[in-house]
């Protein structure tokens, strides 16, 4: 069948039980539907343009080629980002091919993917554009895979507006926020959030600190895990952190600081149900993420007087750049500033009029 959409002639017909419906880029009914003939006999010909591909399978089929895949070539926590954006994507398009999806579903996809609430919430938090996009962007390194495999599949993410993401998660929690989410937090959550604090280590490479790692002569913990150089660093110990790590080291049950309650020879993966109960608990309104127990340390940091290059080691960052994403100052810090302003304008004003020829105000 030959239609138009526009000034441009389209064909869709049927073949080998799948239904075929493409632009021939023409604007000539005659030319379009001689088009149309040629697609069809390179189809029956067992050809498609020079080479005939393979027939792109349904995406719950391909979804387990593609987490086969990412489980070889992968990190244990991209694998697992992988697989849950997988669950998502099937909900949304299970039963269609992949050159069956289209930029169009995409879009459908964001805009009610965006209104879903969270389900790890109960006051109506929606899912966040961040999250929005991990999931196009798993589905987008699905379609490059399935292209290298030989498929062919139009990939429907080219040209795909990503949401807007905004740096407004990122937040930074008070001395009693601090306490009162200590106070209220469970074992061992309770540790790692006072070793995030006072170290500005990332989750992951807390989760994953090892007992001979550990100097408690120097005071020092060596993070071996992180895909940069500047990731595996030494940082010190406070008192808080000295006593935190002695302690666990003593009674760990293998080689790290944070086992896994069902295996121990295994790094513990989450604490996020236990997290999300601490701040019910202790009362505090504005959510934050385990991770914002970093920009916390980032911030006291900067308020201390640590300079930015220092900081940027302590972070395991490469670049000075990417520390100054992490500085959050407060409220409080603002109007200091402020406030430290007037001051100096008022002395300013104070020594201008102790003088016999008071100059002029500068404008």
């Amino acid at each position: 069948m030959i239609y138009r959409r526009g000034r441009i002639y389209w064909f869709e017909f049927w073949h080998d039980g799948r239904r075929i419906r493409e632009s021939t880029g023409l604007t000539n009914k005659r030319a379009a539907t001689q088009a149309e003939a040629i697609r069809l006999a390179g189809l029956a010909q067992g050809r498609a343009g020079i080479v005939r591909k393979a027939r792109p399978p349904k995406i719950e089929e391909y979804v387990k080629i593609f987490l086969d895949w990412s489980a070889r070539h992968h990190r244990p926590k991209t694998r697992s980002l992988h697989k849950l954006n997988c669950q998502t994507l099937l909900r949304f398009f299970r039963g269609k091919y992949l050159d069956q999806i289209t930029t169009a579903d995409l879009e459908h996809f964001k805009a009610k993917r965006i209104r879903e609430e969270h389900h790890s919430f109960q006051d109506g938090t929606t899912i966040s554009p961040a999250t929005v996009n991990r999931a196009l962007a798993t589905l987008r390194l699905m379609y490059n895979h399935a292209a290298g495999q030989g498929f062919e599949v139009p990939n429907p993410i080219r040209g795909l507006r990503f949401l807007k993401e905004s740096d407004g998660q990122m937040r930074v929690i008070s001395f009693e926020e601090e306490a009162a989410y200590l106070g209220a937090a469970s074992q061992p959550l309770k540790d790692i959030a006072a070793t995030i604090l006072d170290t500005g280590l990332r989750p992951d490479e807390c989760f994953r600190l090892e007992i001979g790692n550990l100097d408690f002569t120097q005071r020092t913990v060596f993070n071996s895990f992180g895909k940069t150089r500047a990731a595996k660093r030494k940082v010190s110990m406070t008192d808080r952190v000295f006593q935190i790590l002695k302690r666990r080291a003593m009674i760990a049950k293998d080689r790290y600081v944070f086992w896994s309650r069902w295996k121990t020879d295994q790094p513990i993966g989450s604490v996020k149900t236990a997290h999300q109960a601490a701040i019910r608990r202790a009362g505090i309104q504005e959510y934050f993420r385990l991770y914002d127990l970093r920009h916390t340390f980032a911030t006291r940091a900067v308020t201390a007087g640590v300079d930015l290059p220092t900081l940027a080691a302590l972070l395991g960052h490469t670049n000075i750049t990417m520390t100054t994403r992490y500085v959050h100052p407060a409220e409080s810090q603002k109007r200091e500033a402020v406030a430290k302003l007037e001051r100096l304008r008022m002395g300013w004003l104070a020594q201008e009029s102790g003088k016999e020829s008071p100059q002029k105000y500068p404008q």
